[in-house]
């Protein structure tokens, strides 16, 4: 059962400014020269010294609890070191230190995540897809687009996920073959992605793979939870948004409309609240783990109710983290008031599977 903790305690910050240039190259120290602040205006919190050391610790365990804290508090001041924790000899200090790039949201990473879709292993492959998704950098599509033929399930689910968060449109007919894919993941992604793109002419291709679905077998939970899925991918693609949006439009992530508020200690007229909630799906390997999470978000709400942004505060493995992010983005809230105004503001929120 999905339940959602929401802390009302909100903290303000400037609009989000998403950038829009796109950094070339891998040679590590021009990436780092100039990376940029494009992701959001917030001041991030410095990287802990203590991290740091722990970053480079002779345990591989110690390295990759580091990179996951590194990831959660979003320090920005470790992106050197987390760049360099990606040619880490271990496969799950890869991971780490690529997921948390991802939740940094600096676009200079994306050239140094980009090969990272080709390692050895697989657990990194995927983290890499997830965290190009996060940063939103268009430079990494044709890589994505590339790793929708990668071997394991889970890296084609992520590349999904990230294509759908990007809103590539030109992705639209490779997540329609998706749905008939061997694997329930990746065709419960696709239809999330595809409801996140917003291309009408793939309605029918929903509504088909309710039939094809029946020839996997499947938990009965997954079967109900999948018929939602597709529903609300159907909705969406009959939305104002999606119809207003011009060939070639904003893609998520999307620039936050309102006013971000800050004043932890001020008294709104009506606090956040979840109007409409939406049940993730398990993962297989987390179905197969007997995994439920929880994953922690931080996210941001804009003035019209609609999640605009979602970063992992809490990890809980088995991409659940991924279903967390797909399902938060699809809620609907009652924005915070102050004085009469719809605010746009960050809660933090808890999805249990």
């Amino acid at each position: 059962m999905l339940t959602a903790a929401i802390s009302l305690q909100s903290t303000r910050s400037r609009l989000p400014e998403y950038s829009l240039h796109y950094l070339c190259g891998l040679v590590i120290s021009v990436l780092i020269a100039n990376y940029s602040y494009g992701q959001t205006r917030v001041k991030p919190a410095p990287a802990p010294a203590r991290l740091l050391s722990e970053l480079r610790s002779k345990d591989h365990q110690v390295r990759r609890g580091a990179a996951n804290e590194l990831g959660a508090i979003r320090a920005r001041g470790a992106v050197r070191a987390l760049v360099e924790a990606l040619s880490d000899k271990e496969p799950s200090v890869r991971e780490a230190a690529a997921f948390a790039l991802g939740q940094i949201c600096d676009p200079a990473a994306t050239g140094l995540l980009i090969p990272l879709l080709a390692d050895s292993n697989a657990d990194v492959r995927a983290s890499a897809a997830f965290a190009l998704g996060m940063i939103g950098n268009r430079k990494a599509l044709p890589a994505l687009s590339y790793s929708l033929g990668d071997s394991d399930s889970s890296v084609r689910s992520c590349a999904i996920f990230a294509l759908g968060l990007m809103q590539d449109e030109e992705a639209v007919d490779e997540i329609i073959e998706a749905l008939d894919d061997s694997s329930f993941d990746v065709r419960y992604d696709a239809v999330w992605a595809l409801g996140q793109i917003g291309e009408p002419d793939a309605e029918d291709h929903l509504r088909g793979s309710l039939v094809t679905l029946d020839l996997l077998r499947i938990d009965d939970s997954w079967r109900e939870a999948y018929r939602q899925a597709v529903q609300n991918s159907l909705e969406s693609l009959r939305t104002e948004a999606h119809a207003a949006t011009p060939p070639g439009g904003a893609s998520r992530p999307r620039r936050a409309a309102g006013v971000v508020t800050e004043n932890r200690y001020s008294s709104p007229t009506r606090p956040i609240s979840v109007r409409q909630l939406v049940r993730p799906a398990l993962t297989e390997s987390a179905m197969q783990a007997r995994v439920n999470g929880p994953v922690k978000l931080r996210v941001l709400v804009g003035a019209d109710g609609r999640a605009v942004r979602a970063y992992v505060t809490q990890r809980a493995g088995y991409g659940l983290e991924r279903r967390a992010v797909e399902a938060v983005l699809q809620y609907r809230f009652e924005p915070e008031l102050l004085g009469g105004l719809p605010q746009t503001s960050w809660i933090n929120m808890e999805v249990k599977f």
